[in-house]
Parts: structure tokens; sequence; C-alpha cells
């Protein structure tokens, strides 16, 4: 198949009991100009054998050594021949109505988004995600409000903008990217729900309990930040307010995971940030993670 609308690009690390049901929810789409790549990011499962039955001219399936759902994805997007890129978690699903929804709302859109839900791995909902401003840009300094599954973005624009593959941004790397593009691109919403994100207690954000890893992916993010001279000029005001967020998202995990005298630290660190931290529900979290655990 050549040139399709869309490529769904799905990387995988030992997700093989996963992978059935995110396959076969593209496969049974309403729109079906679309290829799916998926990378298999140094499995150790037998994702290859699951995989193996769904291969065609509209699936692909390439294996490489581990290196980080960053470099995977950009492996995808480099084998990919669709008119848009959306990356897709291989432990999620897409609703029937993903691409067809995304096709007519695309009308050569740069960049967009599309509502999404949560569920727990029986199905049971847990927040639905239809809410947001039509265009996102200036929101996302407030915090992480996407969900990878439910981004497209034009294939040259995703080559020009890769993830950034540092190993110790992982679990963050997808934020850092959608702030590089919004300060060079609107990022459109229709909050149409069109993908799940299923809170299953393996997902690699809750099981992150180091506080060497921790303090690694936050405080790297905020390097890259504060270091990228497009972003700062587009943020410019707003700056402090994203670094203080991501420094009480880190004292809460720190918090969380009984590393109480490290989240003092960055729980401090955010405060000299914005004195709005003061006010933030992360903050008071944090403070009740420390007084009562």
């Amino acid at each position: 198949m050549s040139s399709p609308f869309f490529s769904i690009v799905i990387p995988t690390y030992n997700r093989a009991t996963f992978l059935p049901k995110v396959i076969e929810s593209f496969l049974q789409q309403r729109f079906q100009d679309f290829e799916i790549i998926i990378v298999d990011d140094g499995s150790t499962d037998n994702t290859e054998e699951v995989v193996a039955p769904y291969l065609s001219e509209k699936v692909y399936y390439y294996k490489k050594e581990n290196a980080e759902r960053a470099a995977a994805r950009n492996f995808g997007t480099q084998k990919a021949k669709g008119k848009y890129i959306n990356w897709f978690d291989s432990d999620d699903y897409a609703l029937n109505n993903h691409l067809k929804t995304a096709f007519e709302f695309s009308d050569s859109k740069d960049v967009f988004h599309l509502g999404y839900k949560h569920e727990t791995p029986n199905y049971k909902l847990l927040r639905n995600v239809d809410d947001l401003p039509s265009l996102i840009n200036d929101c996302l300094y407030k915090g992480n409000i996407l969900s990878c599954n439910g981004v497209f973005v034009k294939k040259e624009i995703a080559l020009e903008n890769p993830f950034n593959e540092k190993r110790e941004l992982s679990a963050s790397e997808d934020f850092e990217l959608w702030l590089r593009l919004a300060s060079n691109h609107t990022i459109y919403h229709q909050n149409s729900i069109t993908s799940v994100i299923v809170n299953h207690d393996q997902r690699s954000v809750l099981t992150m309990s180091s506080a060497d890893k921790l303090i690694e992916r936050f405080t790297t993010f905020n390097e890259l930040v504060e270091n990228n001279r497009e972003l700062k000029n587009y943020y410019s005001g707003k700056l402090n307010y994203l670094l203080m967020k991501n420094y009480l998202w880190l004292a809460v995990d720190l918090a969380n995971n009984k590393h109480k005298k490290k989240s003092w630290r960055f729980l401090k660190l955010a405060i000299k940030k914005s004195k709005s931290a003061l006010f933030q529900r992360s903050f008071f979290a944090t403070i009740k993670h420390l007084i009562i655990r």
C-alpha cells in the first residue's frame, strides 16, 4: 500500500497481551486509509509471535534494540508513508470513529488532537476528556492535557520535530514535544472522544518509583524547556509557572513513593519558581503525603 492518509505508529515493549486489542481496534475503523507500524523496542516476551498473524500490506512489524519509546516512535515515523502520523500506545485502544473523526477534522491542519477517555481494564469509565478548548497552545504551560493517542501531526512536521530520545526523559518526552510543537504551530482540538487510555497497574508512568529516575526525568524536562529559545520566547512570562508545575509533580511523586527529604527539596524549588505553587492541588497533595506517611 502506498501513501495512506494515516500512519499509526505503535511502539511496544513486552506488551504482547495488549497488542491484539489495539491492532484489532484499528482494523475495525470506519475509515480504512491507513497503515499500522508496530515498533518492537527490544521486547523479551512473545510479541513477534502475537503480531505475526496480523502482518499484511496494512500492518508492518519492526524489531529494534531497546532504546525507550521516544526512539521507537522516531523509528516508526521514519518508516511511515502516511500524510499524518498518529503515535498510539500499545496498551490502549482506538474507538471505531478515531480515524474517521480525524480525517474529517484534519482539513490540512499541521497538528491537531482529539478527545479521549480513561478506563479500567474491565471497561469501567474513570474520566472523559471532552472539555478542552478548540486551540490548545495557550493551555499547555499549565500541564500535559493531551493524550499521545489523540495527537495527529503532518509527517513532514513530525520528521522535523522528533521526540527527544534521552532515556532519562522517558515518560515526559511527549509533553516536551507538544511544547516544542506549540511554539511553532497551532494545535487544534476537537472534543469527540475517539480513543481510550487503559489505566492498568503496569503502566510505565505508574510504576516509576526510584527517586533517582524520577528526579532525572523531571529535571531533564525542565532543563530542556529552559534551554529551548523558541519555547522560552513563546511562553515568556508563563515559563516559571510551567517549571513550577513540573517541580510540584516531581515533589508529589517523590512523597508518594516515600522519598520525603527529596520531596521537600523540590517543593521548595517549586515555590521559588512561582508563589502560585502554594495554591495548587499538587502542593496540598504533597504536604498530605509528607505529613501522613
